[in-house]
């Protein structure tokens, strides 16, 4: 099945904000804690988003984080597993999706993502 969900968020990605004004640090811990939120969700719902960056976070007007572009993701059954996806964006890939030989996708690559 696909879903498809739409949303007009008028602030862009958390990457075109960040170019448009620097943040202080206040707004990098808001926006940092709002991310492991999400990620902390999806994992709950056994999901690995793969490709988190950036330009896959969006920013509502008020604020809110949204996080984006599930074009990688994958369902797994436990926290144990790592899958081998399709090549996600190299600047923000964890070394062991990066070499292949140690792992793939996980839960924890995502977290590697994020820092």
């Amino acid at each position: 099945m696909l879903y498809i969900f739409l949303e007009l968020v008028s602030q862009g990605t958390l990457e075109q904000t960040y170019k448009n004004c620097p943040f202080k640090e206040s707004q990098v811990s808001h926006y940092t804690r709002q991310i492991l939120q999400g990620l902390k969700y999806l994992h709950s719902c056994k999901v690995v988003h793969g490709d988190l960056k950036c330009a896959d976070i969006l920013v509502t007007e008020s604020g809110r984080i949204k996080l984006v572009d599930f074009g990688l993701s994958k369902s797994m059954e436990d926290h144990s597993q790592s899958l081998k996806l399709g090549l996600g964006s190299s600047y923000w890939m964890a070394p062991e999706v990066a070499n292949p030989k140690r792992g793939g996708y996980g839960f924890p690559s995502d977290i590697w993502s994020l820092g």
